[in-house]
């Protein structure tokens, strides 16, 4: 039995009906319909030359991979002989090798249009892509530093449906606690989720192949409400305006400092969000973001940062708000 029709299989036992090619067609025709392409980031976090990254978008018209910004908000290895060039390689064969080659851009294909995106766990805020940027995105179910065995791209997705839907008759699709009737609706019909998942994991990662222009390739940006009345609105507001992109706002993430949870990314989180809160107590990511802004800039390397570093406590301390945060409004 080749791929094609073992995945074929796969999905028809997770849903429970036999289905035709035209079928999966369909499927993969409201699938593109109804769902998203996002990229979720942290607009005010600096880059290697101190450049946050909202001002990076309004002077270069790009969203820039890890490669040439030196930042992340998962790990920080793309640099030659790294793991991310590693993993890049073991899915896309030599042709991001070379050292001038940029490496794709990630985001997320985010089936439910969840509020805060389809990978907030990398950031508080995201912009949605074009339709066209379909045609030049690859995608797999999980994160590509693990090995993923579903892959696939806008032509043939029947392995990530095949995956999508395995997790929902699990009861863990996404994180979102969706029964495989509901992910079939959800797909079928556009229904989507009104509260935000506050997901870190379960995500369908997409690679954004030939570079993200804001001019051509991002419809929309939707900001965090923390950042309401900063610098990082007004470059954002100029870069939208500029480049006729929709600039909106989702409900935010807030949480005092004193629920950070001590068993969830381990003991440091809570005294980190106790010294970094403001006066009222509350941490949000504008909160983060400031105090990841004092932290001296270091070159990545080919194994990433240590897991007790700076920075990796700072984005630990995201996932606890995302994940433990009710909306700031």
């Amino acid at each position: 039995m080749g791929r094609a029709s073992h995945d074929r299989r796969r999905l028809e036992h997770a849903i429970g009906e036999r289905l035709t090619k035209a079928d999966l067609a369909r499927m993969v025709r409201l699938l593109r319909q109804n769902a998203r392409l996002t990229i979720n980031f942290h607009p005010d976090r600096r880059d290697r030359n101190g450049t946050t990254v909202a001002a990076g978008l309004v002077a270069t018209g790009q969203y820039l991979p890890q490669s040439i910004t030196g930042i992340s908000n998962g790990g920080r290895s793309a640099v030659l002989g790294g793991d991310r060039p590693r993993w890049e390689r073991s899915l896309f064969g030599p042709v991001y090798d070379s050292e001038a080659a940029l490496g794709p851009v990630y985001g997320a294909l985010d089936v439910t249009c969840d509020p805060h995106g389809g990978s907030p766990r990398f950031g508080s805020s995201f912009a949605v892509l074009t339709d066209d940027c379909f045609d030049r995105a690859t995608f797999c179910v999980g994160d590509s530093h693990l090995g993923p065995a579903d892959v696939g791209t806008a032509r043939e997705m029947t392995s990530i449906l095949a995956g999508l839907f395995e997790q929902g008759a699990t009861g863990h699709s996404l994180d979102r606690r969706l029964s495989v009737a509901e992910l079939v609706a959800m797909i079928a019909d556009g229904e989507k989720v009104t509260q935000p998942a506050r997901s870190l994991d379960g995500y369908i990662e997409a690679q954004v192949h030939g570079g993200v222009s804001l001019r051509d390739d991002i419809d929309a940006i939707v900001l965090d409400p923390c950042f309401r009345d900063t610098t990082t609105e007004a470059h954002l507001a100029n870069a939208c305006a500029e480049f006729d992109i929709a600039l909106s706002w989702h409900n935010g993430s807030a949480l005092a400092a004193d629920c950070f949870p001590t068993d969830f990314r381990g003991p440091a989180i809570r005294p980190l969000a106790q010294r970094i809160a403001p006066a009222n107590g509350i941490v949000t990511a504008a909160t983060i973001g400031r105090s990841a802004r004092e932290i001296a800039y270091s070159p990545p390397s080919p194994f990433g940062d240590a897991p007790d570093s700076p920075l990796q406590l700072h984005k630990k301390l995201w996932h606890c708000l995302l994940r433990f945060g009710d909306d700031a409004r």
